[in-house]
């Protein structure tokens, strides 16, 4: 733990497999390792990892919020992702952090009305998120921009944007990269409110250190 503290990445992840291999289950090393390669450039080495630790640890909320984000963002596995953030959410349906993912789900699988309906609701449990409020925004401007007069918005293929010509993929880039800028600030603010109710936020793939 502390040579992933101190970057020293190489060092870090040669301790964690030695301690996986001395005790098979280990969860902090397991989830530890996975979160270094998944900021390291290595999501695709995080996967196995991530399938070790949720074999032994099926409810790890960290666990299945980074496995989620690869699949989606790495794999472009939409459906797999989803069923990672469905299955937080009903453990804890106030899960600020898989609620908002679920959203991204949706707004990938261009399911616009869906997506805003779920921004709004993960908006009232945490109502001072500058970046649902952002993606919300995103999102009822992409529905503002659709053709006036079709009603099926919730298959945008079907329509053409009349006042830009930004892709689905090009707004939820937008998206993603507003979750990337505010992951930082939003760590501190999250270990507070995990000692109140375990509200996850978007940000909760924090190391371990149990």
């Amino acid at each position: 733990m502390l040579a992933m503290d101190d970057k020293k990445d190489d060092e870090a992840e040669m301790w964690m497999k030695k301690a996986i291999k001395l005790l098979p289950g280990f969860r902090s090393a397991l989830f530890n390792l996975a979160l270094l390669y998944s900021q390291t450039a290595k999501e695709l080495k995080a996967l196995p990892v991530l399938e070790e630790l949720l074999r032994y640890y099926p409810d790890h909320t960290k666990g299945l919020i980074l496995k989620g984000d690869i699949l989606m963002n790495q794999k472009k596995d939409i459906q797999g992702a989803k069923q990672c953030f469905e299955k937080i959410l009903k453990m804890d349906p106030n899960n600020v952090q898989g609620k908002h993912n679920l959203c991204v789900v949706y707004f990938e699988e261009r399911d616009l009305l869906k997506a805003e309906k779920c921004l709004v609701e993960t908006l009232a449990l945490a109502p001072h998120e500058e970046y649902i409020q952002r993606h919300l925004s995103i999102v009822r401007s992409k529905i503002a921009s659709l053709r006036p007069g079709d009603s099926s918005v919730t298959h945008t293929e079907k329509v053409v944007s009349v006042e830009e010509k930004k892709t689905p993929s090009e707004h939820l880039k937008e998206i993603k990269n507003e979750q990337k800028k505010s992951q930082t600030t939003n760590t501190n603010g999250s270990k507070g409110q995990r000692k109140s109710k375990k509200h996850g936020n978007k940000n909760s793939t924090d190391k371990e250190t149990k």
